[in-house]
């Protein structure tokens, strides 16, 4: 990235052994190929204001519920609701900047 000159080394830091952004993340599944679709995270500069534009909902499996739903609560998520609709069931939370997210079985 650097020597390409897409980034400065104050830009980047060096994360699990990798040359990463300082500032946002790309996820993509494990197994995906690459070029493979992948949810971008990055800092921005603003607060939230209004009502978040995307939400994500992320199922996690049943096995893995509720030690991922503590594992948020206590890296300062917010619990906002729990929420059923039939057979479906998930809860609602907030990071700390208060954009919301669900947490599904």
């Amino acid at each position: 990235m650097i020597a390409e000159g897409h980034a400065t080394v104050e830009d980047t830091m060096h994360h699990r052994g990798e040359l990463v952004w300082k500032e946002g993340a790309a996820v993509r599944h494990p197994g995906a190929a690459e070029g493979a679709p992948r949810l971008l995270l990055q800092l921005v500069p603003e607060g939230k204001r209004v009502k978040n534009r995307v939400h994500l909902d992320v199922r996690v499996g049943e096995d893995e519920f509720a030690a991922v739903v503590e594992g948020l609560l206590s890296a300062g998520a917010t619990l906002l609701h729990e929420g059923t609709q039939g057979l479906h069931r998930w809860v609602t939370m907030a990071d700390p900047e208060g954009n919301e997210f669900c947490v599904s079985p």
